[in-house]
Parts: structure tokens; C-alpha cells; sequence
């Protein structure tokens, strides 16, 4: 498996929108390195998600992904391309999680989701693909 475009949102420390282009990479070898805190774990973590559904430790339950940071308006995700012999695919994760109401005082919970495509006839970063899963089941299934 080689990672393609990672893009996190609400995801560990970070806030917001977060993207790693891997395909800028100049060598398909790297090193994901920084001082403590800057978020390389998040990387592993939301990739590990993205595929599985759960962290790359046993100290972190998906549940508790999200950022504390994060507008609570923002739901947390994570969306992985990434490609697997000569075929790319496009994976999309949402833990689930607390979030405010659009409308009134207090929270909602927002299930956990999940959708797997295949992106190997796309041309550009915005068309998602062809569905292959569309339940967390059936995504957990593919990907195994």
C-alpha cells in the first residue's frame, strides 16, 4: 500500500483541514520526523483509522480521535487515497462523536461512517470514484 493524499479534519491536535501530499514526495522511502508534539503519531494514527477504523496504539480509541481544539460545529474525519497493486482508492472515515446542534442549545451524536472507492480511472483529486462500499461493515470487508 502506498499513501497517496491524506487530509484530516478535526483530527488530533489538529483543528481544522490538515493535508499530507505523499505524491510530492520525491522518493517512495520518507521519514516522518519532527520535535515531540508536532503531530507525526496524528499522521500514523489517521491513516491506521482511515484503513481500520481504529488508531495506531492501543492507548487511543477512535472515539477519541477527535480534536479538542476543533469548532464543535466541525465533524471529525479522515480521508485517505492511497494506491494497491496498479489500482487506487479513495477511503473516507468518521469516528463516532459528539457534535453541536445545528439548531438549539446541546449536543448530537453522529454514528461512525465510512465509504471506499476506487479512484483508478479519475483524472484530478475531486472526483471521489466509483463506490465499492458504502457501511462501515462492507468497507471493514473490502479493506481486509
Amino acid at each position: 500500500m502506498k499513501p497517496l493524499r491524506l487530509e484530516m479534519q478535526a483530527f488530533g491536535p489538529f483543528r481544522g483541514k490538515e493535508t499530507v501530499d505523499f505524491e510530492k514526495l520525491e522518493s517512495s522511502l520518507f521519514l516522518i520526523t519532527g520535535p515531540i508534539g508536532a503531530g507525526k503519531t496524528t499522521i500514523l494514527d489517521a491513516i491506521c483509522f482511515a484503513l481500520y477504523g481504529e488508531s495506531s496504539g492501543k492507548g487511543r480509541a477512535a472515539a477519541d480521535l477527535r480534536s479538542h481544539h476543533a469548532d464543535p460545529t466541525v465533524e471529525t474525519g479522515v480521508t485517505l487515497d492511497f494506491s494497491v497493486g496498479g489500482k487506487t482508492y479513495r477511503i473516507n472515515r468518521q469516528p463516532i462523536q459528539e457534535i453541536r446542534k445545528k439548531r438549539g442549545d446541546g449536543t448530537r451524536s453522529v454514528p461512525a461512517k465510512g465509504t471506499l472507492w476506487d479512484r483508478t480511472a479519475c483524472a484530478g483529486s475531486a472526483d471521489d470514484g466509483i463506490p465499492l462500499a458504502v457501511k462501515m461493515r462492507d468497507v471493514d470487508e473490502k479493506i481486509s
